[in-house]
């Protein structure tokens, strides 16, 4: 990263005291600070991070990113005051995406970026020096944190963009200026900040448009919204799907492991993700490494090894039978997605079992969606349906099979232990982040499972 003097002279700011300081990260939770580190105090909604300044020098930062220096202890060193902190991380960010010679990739999506941001990763760092937006560092705040990290000896960075409200995907792309773009679908989620399904696609396609005439850019054929948007665009678009596009792939099992065919170059990727939904996201994935060298071999052997994100519908094994963890995020699309996992996975005369988190961020058609999807497992044959919220207990009132109660979540833990007898039971447990349904997968594993 830049020195604490090169960071206040991008900002305008007086060179702090310690300025030959290089830090290592920026970190915004004081939390996480390690030595060496430059801790950018934000102010939020909730909490002030100049409020725990003195935490974050007293863990070993180096400097501060401050718009009050008042609330650091006196004589603090490597302070860098600005007028907006969030502003000027965004600022030194882009300044740094200067310094990098690598290939970046940008990658947006409403569903299925972390799994085809970490796959492609995993499959280029057979060859490469690769690196990926860490954890969910894909927002205004995290994406700057993460792209200051990569350092100019890595060959590719691979970056996650989220976006909750419009506008959002133009900044990151403007900070991160990817030579590459890859968008994995458009569907209903973070409905309570656009106002339609196609605000959502225009919104995510705002990636292809920042991309120069000369780069390259993944776009999922099978996405509707997004493959009419392809023949308009300026730079070139390689689609890729099942149905249609121009990198084309198909399914030989998708439990209990998803298995795919690319038809051109032949290759059979074998992974251990589950369900049909991911095969786009594995061919995405895969065409964009064959586009920065991978050979097939490199390809096939990586995607055998690949191991996906915790608590991105994972099959576990559990006293009970199988359990599939899928408590990470949820929205229509990947609840639907979800339970056609839950109906092909197990024996056929397994009991099957649904615990209906909440989906967070659907906006005034939420309660709508809870009901589609309640009636959508109600249709597959799911045997019991448990809410886990209550959007979920509202919309199962009165279908059959389901229970109506809010139950927090060692009641939760309770009554499936009470509920599933042999050892032959598939249980899927998908919801919304916020509702922390991780703690009810904890609960029902067995020690040191």
């Amino acid at each position: 990263m830049f020195s604490l003097a090169e960071i206040a002279t991008l900002l305008g700011a007086p060179p702090p005291v310690g300025a030959d300081a290089i830090p290592a990260r920026a970190v915004h939770d004081s939390r996480k600070i390690q030595q060496g580190d430059l801790f950018v105090a934000i102010r939020g909604a909730r909490v002030d991070g100049h409020a725990y300044l003195d935490e974050a020098l007293a863990r070993g930062a180096c400097g501060a990113i401050v718009a009050d220096a008042s609330r650091a202890p006196d004589e603090s060193a490597g302070l860098i005051v600005v007028d907006d902190t969030v502003a000027a991380l965004q600022q030194v960010a882009s300044a740094w995406r200067n310094r990098l010679p690598g290939h970046v990739v940008g990658l947006t999506g409403s569903y299925g970026k972390t799994t085809t941001r970490t796959l492609l990763a995993h499959l280029l760092r057979r060859s490469r020096s690769v690196f990926e937006t860490p954890a969910n560092y894909n927002t205004e705040i995290g994406l700057p944190m993460a792209l200051l990290s990569m350092t100019p000896e890595d060959e590719v960075g691979v970056f996650e963009l989220g976006t909750e409200r419009p506008g959002e995907i133009g900044l990151l792309a403007s900070i991160v200026r990817p030579s590459t773009g890859i968008l994995t679908g458009v569907g209903p989620s973070h409905l309570d900040g656009f106002e339609s399904l196609d605000a959502i696609a225009d919104e995510k396609w705002t990636l292809i448009d920042r991309l120069d005439a000369d780069a390259i850019a993944f776009v999922n054929a099978d996405s509707p919204q997004l493959l009419a948007r392809s023949l308009s665009a300026e730079c070139d678009v390689r689609t890729v799907g099942l149905d249609a596009g121009s990198v084309r792939g198909e399914i030989e099992a998708s439990v209990p492991a998803l298995i795919v065919r690319l038809l051109e170059p032949p290759l059979r990727l074998e992974t251990r993700l589950l369900g049909e939904h991911n095969a786009v996201n594995v061919l995405l994935a895969v065409a964009c490494a064959l586009e920065f060298g991978a050979s097939a071999q490199e390809i096939e052997e990586a995607a055998e090894s690949y191991r996906p994100p915790a608590h991105r519908l994972q099959a576990l094994s559990a006293p009970f039978g199988t359990m599939l963890d899928d408590t990470y995020n949820a929205n229509p699309a990947s609840m639907r997605a979800a339970l056609h996992v839950l109906t092909s996975y197990g024996a056929p005369g397994a009991q099957r079992v649904f615990v209906f988190g909440d989906m967070l961020g659907l906006g005034e058609g939420s309660d709508c969606f809870h009901r589609e999807i309640a009636t959508f497992a109600q249709s597959l044959g799911v045997d019991r349906i448990l809410p886990a919220g209550a959007r979920a207990a509202n919309a199962c009132r009165g279908l059959r099979g389901s229970d109506n109660a809010l139950l927090q979540v060692a009641d939760q833990a309770e009554t499936l232990r009470e509920m599933l007898r042999g050892d032959d039971n598939v249980v899927l447990i998908k919801g919304s982040r916020a509702l922390a349904l991780d703690e009810l997968v904890e609960q029902l594993l067995p020690p040191g499972g």
